[in-house]
């Protein structure tokens, strides 16, 4: 993600910087671009914290529609698909932001690591949907709020607000991971998170887990303990699972035939494509385009 996404993103004509901090009721206010709707389904450009505070609904992240409440936190990342549901009583704090917002480093440690910040690692060490504690979410809303105040103080981008950003993810992504007993018996070992930033640039191509092991120097049965310990699943399943929401997104978002859909994802020959995506989505491709018309 480089500044150049910026332009895909709805900013307020007052934010200078690259996050930004606003809540829900607000955006209800919000002029937007008639074509931009956040009640519909949507690829984001960038990525988000919403900690909802107040009321019940859903929320759609990636064709799942989630069940919130206050208390509940969602991260989504660049390139997902989000909606908001249709709840006026639903309020929220959001925190939108691009990775050039966040610092380079931090006390001379750099932050650029395989982070819980890329949407290729993130969601294997981040639950998208959590329903935080009590505590947990007002303790967290205390950490944006002071960022949010922030924000409003000073008229120009500062160095501490970077920090203070990071320190909001951090804390998220802490409150996240304790609230469920799921991930904190992950054992995310840095040789995992190298295997989905590799799926990641190559998935489009290359489903292949020899391939993947190849590239990492390693078997592929050390690739399968590997996953397994890390999120209980294959790498086979981790990248057909990775592929077919891709595949989802581009039918939906693209104007491309279901053909060309598939070339895309690395399928010579479209019945192969519409197997597959049959096997992982339950339908097929047409189907699904019809049905999620919106």
């Amino acid at each position: 993600m480089d500044t150049l996404s910026l332009a895909n993103v709805q900013w307020s004509p007052a934010v200078n910087s690259h996050f930004e901090v606003l809540r829900l009721k607000d955006l209800h206010k919000r002029e937007l671009p008639d074509d931009h709707d956040p009640w519909q389904p949507h690829r984001l450009y960038f990525h988000a914290l919403i900690l909802f505070t107040h009321g019940q609904g859903t929320h759609g992240v990636d064709f799942i529609d989630y069940p919130v409440k206050a208390g509940t936190l969602i991260h989504i990342c660049a390139n997902q698909v989000h909606h908001f549901g249709h709840a006026p009583e639903l309020d929220a704090f959001m925190v939108v932001f691009v990775p050039t917002a966040l610092p380079t480093n931090l006390l001379g440690l750099s932050t650029s690591i395989s982070s819980p910040i890329s949407w290729s690692t993130i969601q294997h060490v981040w639950p998208s949907v959590t329903s935080l504690a009590p505590d947990q979410a007002q303790s967290l809303q205390q950490h944006i709020e002071l960022l949010e105040k922030y924000k409003k103080n000073n008229s120009s981008p500062q160095p501490s607000a970077q920090y203070l950003l990071w320190s909001v993810i951090a804390f998220a992504s802490q409150a996240a991971v304790e609230s469920e007993k799921h991930y904190q018996r992950r054992v995310i070992e840095p040789r995992f998170l190298e295997f989905v930033e590799l799926l990641e640039q190559s998935f489009e191509s290359c489903r292949n887990v020899k391939w993947y092991a190849e590239q990492m120097n390693c078997s592929a049965k050390t690739l399968y303990r590997i996953c397994i310990a890390a999120v209980g699943k294959s790498p086979k399943v981790i990248a057909n699972e990775r592929v077919a929401v891709e595949a989802q997104r581009r039918l939906l978002f693209g104007k491309t035939t279901v053909k060309e859909v598939g070339c895309s994802l690395g399928f010579e020959e479209t019945t192969n494509f519409v197997k597959f995506f049959r096997r992982l989505v339950g339908q097929n491709p047409d189907e699904f385009r019809m049905g999620a018309k919106f």
